[in-house]
């Protein structure tokens, strides 16, 4: 046998840890930004929408650059992209660049998640055994080290403008490094490459739909976890803050020890006990609508959901053994939909009958994963 790819290894993991760097570097000074243009929440909203679009609409196409060209100029093309508009972010005159630089960061972040996930899976084979989820813990790890940098950027009043340029410069002299160790893709790819944009086939729908599940679940404790901490259980900001800390900890957690379990429970046994966990911590800030019961089910969501995008990526790939990366977007954009759709359906139900009822769309979700899941024996 030949040795593993160590090299190969620490090059996606350095690719990973970037990516969650360079998306917290922005997430963390929206504020900052806002204030600089002065935006009202209204117009911060229409900037949004040039983030959320821009990264479900390349998708379907990402998959099929994958598929033509290979992972490895995917991934530098979009990671060259990537940075340059998280710099170019903070030098936006007004609402109107802003939102196109937005659509630009986001396009590049969807070209680099298939392309590194395709790596994933690449060194994943090589090594013979599950290690995606280590990969998406390092993503984790990269988004808590650019929240920590941008927070002390932020309290020592550092602008948005040196700041994202010498944190592009940075990431991009650490992506330059870790390039070299990158790993071919499968030979002969190119000829059987199939059209640029292509629907999800018959068999990504299952883990296209556990996907979904899992990410809308994200999208709702992304912008609703510490409101209802905050509005529910009388949690005070600070409160409602270290709330959805310890959902991001219970994330990373989980996701640093999801290979070795999968490894010993097996696909769907693994994901079936995923969605059970999750639906647990879900479960306990609505019937105890208190904030150390929304402390310790924040946390078991966390743990929850933190593999199951990895595992469901890696069988994907496995069910498309000669085309990872578009089988992978697939999933993508199935999941995607989730994502996007879960915040605003929580706002609509709050304001049709109260937040606490509305959160029931979270043991939901996941109870629908746990079904979703046993398709998933199905090669």
């Amino acid at each position: 046998m030949p040795a593993p790819p160590r090299a190969a290894r620490a090059a996606v993991c350095a690719v990973f840890f970037v990516t969650g760097a360079a998306f917290a570097t922005w997430a963390a000074r929206v504020p900052a930004i806002q204030g600089g243009l002065e935006l009202s929440e209204g117009q911060l909203a229409v900037a949004l929408v040039g983030l959320s679009s821009g990264a479900f609409l390349g998708l379907p196409l990402v998959g099929g650059l994958v598929a033509r060209y290979g992972s490895r100029p995917v991934l530098f093309t979009g990671m060259t992209v990537y940075l340059a508009a998280l710099a170019g972010l903070a030098f936006a005159p007004g609402l109107p660049m802003l939102t196109v630089t937005l659509a630009l960061f986001a396009c590049g972040n969807t070209a680099v998640d298939v392309a590194m996930n395709t790596q994933g899976v690449l060194v994943e084979r090589a090594y013979g055994r599950n290690i995606l989820g280590g990969f998406h813990a390092m993503f984790s790890l990269g988004g808590i080290a650019g929240a920590v940098v941008g927070s002390l950027a932020a309290s020592a009043d550092i602008g948005t403008r040196p700041h994202f340029a010498m944190t592009a410069l940075v990431l991009c002299v650490v992506v330059a490094t870790a390039a070299t160790a990158l790993l071919p893709d499968p030979p002969g790819q190119a000829e059987d490459a199939g059209p640029l944009f292509a629907l999800p086939s018959a068999g990504l729908w299952i883990p296209g739909l556990v996907a979904f599940c899992a990410l809308m679940g994200e999208g709702v404790m992304n912008d609703w976890g510490a409101v209802y901490l905050h509005d529910v259980t009388d949690a005070s900001p600070g409160a409602a803050g270290v709330g959805f800390a310890l959902f991001s900890a219970g994330m990373v957690a989980g996701r640093l020890c999801a290979d070795r379990i999968r490894a010993r429970a097996g696909t769907v046994r693994f994901t079936l006990g995923c969605a059970l966990v999750a639906a647990a911590g879900a479960v306990v800030p609505i019937s105890v609508p208190t904030t150390g019961a929304g402390f310790a089910g924040y946390m078991l969501l966390g743990l929850g959901m933190a593999a199951v995008i990895p595992v469901v990526f890696s069988h994907a790939a496995r069910l498309r053994p000669g085309r990872p990366g578009p089988a992978i977007a697939a999933v993508s954009a199935i999941g995607y939909v989730g994502f996007l759709a879960g915040p605003p359906v929580i706002g609509g139900l709050a304001e049709a009958v109260d937040l606490r009822a509305a959160m029931l769309v979270l043991p939901a979700l996941m109870g629908a994963m746990a079904l979703f899941s046993l398709g998933l024996r199905r090669r």
